[in-house]
């Protein structure tokens, strides 16, 4: 392929200027999704925590099919015949791209911002245990006796993962005043920490953009952005009236934006998840040239070429 071909069939998938080219752009993240599962689904983990990042690239290759399915948009005839023309709702873009945002940050948070396999399994065990007590708040509408035995196996679990943390090499370590905020993680259900020295951090959602090292794009709100479209608010309200005036289309350009959110999260996702098993590469690089740069272009666009999937961006000169 000639230079300018390249750089021409790539262009268009670094802006999506259409919803046509967003779709295309779908199905180049879910063939990368759908090909490593299908070429790696038995290679060899060392831990649970490992398992269950396999199963997250699963559900990433989900995520985006559904999310492809929704900018189709709706359409609708009334039993009278009245008509409501084709549209995408951006507030369910909005809700859907938060989820993947969550997602990416969780990963980078636990399998590539931790700087050893201590942080890593403290950050990792918080975060099951987090996902355990929410579910044991169904403990009153049981009723089988099944479900009954594995929420009681559940909160077994719970007690052993609270003794594995206290036995963390790191967790020793930490003074009184740091070990009591990774109780006080426990406590709240959430696991959104890092560490710097001997220090324990919380951090919130939104601030999950600085640990994934997103520096070259301005989306410290970005997270606010989402909940503010995804949550029944007042602001979402009348931002919605104000998409779907009479003769407007605003709704398509801000649809288009959050779309470039998405792949923003996507490529960063699959650098990380490359990065942790080394060995998806392989896979990574039998995609076409194309595909490859435009991958990995949204993921250094955010973060810079130190966080490259590999080299082949090189070939637009």
């Amino acid at each position: 392929m000639k230079l300018e071909e390249l750089r021409r069939k790539c262009k268009r998938f670094f802006w999506c200027e259409s919803v046509s080219d967003c779709q295309e752009l779908f199905d180049i993240y879910a063939n990368f999704f759908f090909e490593a599962v299908i070429n790696h689904n038995y290679d060899k983990v060392n831990t649970q925590a490992e398992a269950d990042a396999r199963m997250i690239l699963q559900m990433m290759m989900t995520k985006v099919l559904h999310l492809k399915k929704v900018i189709d948009g709706v359409e609708f005839i009334s039993q009278k015949g009245k008509q409501l023309n084709n549209i995408t709702d951006p507030t369910i873009v909005a809700s859907l791209i938060r989820n993947i945002y969550e997602t990416a940050g969780m990963f980078n948070l636990i399998y590539r911002e931790s700087k050893n396999k201590d942080e890593q399994e403290i950050k990792y065990l918080l975060w099951v245990h987090a996902g355990l007590s929410y579910r044991n708040r169904f403990n009153g509408v049981i009723t089988k006796q099944e479900n009954q035995e594995k929420m009681e196996r559940e909160v077994l679990k719970m007690e052993t993962i609270k003794e594995t943390i206290e036995n963390n090499s790191l967790y020793k370590k930490l003074d009184e005043k740091n070990q009591g905020k990774i109780k006080t993680m426990l406590k709240k259900k959430d696991y959104l920490i890092r560490f710097e020295s001997d220090k324990v951090l919380f951090l919130s959602y939104r601030e999950l953009v600085n640990t994934m090292d997103i520096k070259n794009l301005n989306l410290d709100q970005i997270y606010t952005y989402f909940s503010l479209y995804s949550h029944p608010s007042n602001v979402s309200v009348f931002q919605f009236a104000g998409m779907f005036g009479k003769g407007e289309s605003a709704y398509k350009d801000i649809v288009n934006f959050n779309l470039q959110l998405a792949f923003t999260m996507l490529s960063i996702f699959i650098a990380d998840y490359i990065k942790l098993f080394p060995d998806v590469l392989k896979t990574y690089e039998k995609m076409g040239l194309v595909e490859q740069i435009v991958i990995n272009f949204h993921n250094s666009q955010a973060r810079g070429h130190d966080y490259d999937i590999n080299e082949s961006w090189k070939a637009t000169g």
